[in-house]
C-alpha cells in the first residue's frame, strides 16, 4: 500500500509541474430587436458579461478553471395597443403605448472544464461543460402607459417600478474555438449551445400601484410573488436562456 500510495503522489507531483497556469479576462454580449410592421410595436433587450478567468492545464488537452463576472441585463417592450386589467383591480380597459423597461444585474461564477476535439496550425477546437451559479440583484422594472378608459376618460399614469431577486444556476455545453497568437497569449470564442437549469424569481411589488400590495394594521404592505422554472433545450431557441446569459462569449488567455 505504502508503493502504490507513493506512485500515485510521484505521479500527481508530475502532473502538477507539467501543468500550466493560465489567467483570462472573459466578456459576452447578446442583444436582439424584433418590430411588427403592422403597428409599430417592439421588443429590444442587450445582455453582456464582463470578468475574469483563472485555471490550469494538466494536460496539453485539458484545461479547468473557473470564471468571475458581473452580468446585466437590460430589456424594453413597446406596446401600442392593450388591452387588459392592468391594474390588477378587476377592471379592464384598452391602453395605448404600454412601455415596459426592464433592468437587472448581478454577480456570476462559473466551474468549467474544457477539452480538445482537434487543431488546425494554430486554431484548436474544443468543447467546454461549464456550470453556472448566478445571483441577480434587485431588477428595476419601470413601466408606463396612457390610454382611454371606457373609450372616453383619458388616463394618464406615473410610471410604477416592480423589483425582482432572481437565483439561478445551470450546466451548459459551448463549443469553443482559440487561436494562439504565440505560446503564452491566445483568444478564445464560444457560444452557449445545450443547457440545464433552475431559475428563481422574487418579486417585490410597488405597494404604490392599485393590486399591488394588502392591508397589515391599516398600512400597506407590498405583495411579493415567487416563481420557479426549470429548463432544458438549445439556448438559441429559448427565450429564457436568451435571457440568462450572454449568447457569445470572448476573452484573453496568458499561459505561464
Amino acid at each position: 500500500m505504502k508503493r502504490i500510495a507513493l506512485v500515485v503522489v510521484a505521479v500527481m507531483i508530475a502532473s502538477a509541474a507539467n501543468a500550466q497556469f493560465a489567467l483570462g479576462l472573459q466578456g459576452g454580449y447578446y442583444g436582439e430587436k424584433s418590430v411588427n410592421s403592422w403597428n409599430d410595436d417592439f421588443h429590444k433587450s442587450t445582455t453582456w458579461l464582463a470578468g475574469l478567468q483563472a485555471g490550469y492545464k494538466p494536460t496539453p488537452k485539458l484545461f479547468v478553471g473557473v470564471m468571475g463576472g458581473y452580468l446585466s441585463t437590460s430589456a424594453e417592450a413597446l406596446g401600442t395597443s392593450f388591452t387588459g386589467d392592468l391594474d390588477g383591480v378587476g377592471q379592464v380597459h384598452t391602453f395605448t403605448n404600454l412601455d415596459t423597461v426592464t433592468k437587472r444585474a448581478g454577480w456570476t461564477v462559473q466551474p468549467f472544464v474544457r477539452y480538445e476535439i482537434f487543431r488546425y496550425g494554430n486554431i484548436h477546437f474544443h468543447l467546454m461543460l461549464q456550470g453556472t451559479i448566478r445571483s441577480m440583484g434587485y431588477t428595476n422594472t419601470t413601466t408606463s402607459y396612457n390610454g382611454y378608459k371606457n373609450g372616453g376618460e383619458l388616463i394618464e399614469a406615473d410610471p410604477y417600478d416592480d423589483s425582482v431577486r432572481n437565483f439561478s444556476w445551470s450546466v451548459s455545453l459551448r463549443p469553443t474555438l482559440t487561436y494562439e497568437f504565440s505560446e503564452h497569449l491566445s483568444a478564445e470564442l464560444s457560444l452557449d449551445f445545450l443547457s440545464v437549469g433552475y431559475i428563481v424569481d422574487k418579486e417585490y411589488r410597488d405597494a404604490d400601484r392599485p393590486g399591488h400590495y394588502h392591508m397589515v394594521d391599516g398600512e400597506k404592505v407590498q405583495d411579493v410573488l415567487t416563481t420557479s422554472t426549470m429548463y432544458a433545450g438549445l439556448n438559441t431557441l429559448m427565450e429564457t436562456l436568451r435571457w440568462e446569459s450572454p449568447m457569445l462569449r470572448f476573452g484573453f488567455n496568458y499561459t505561464f
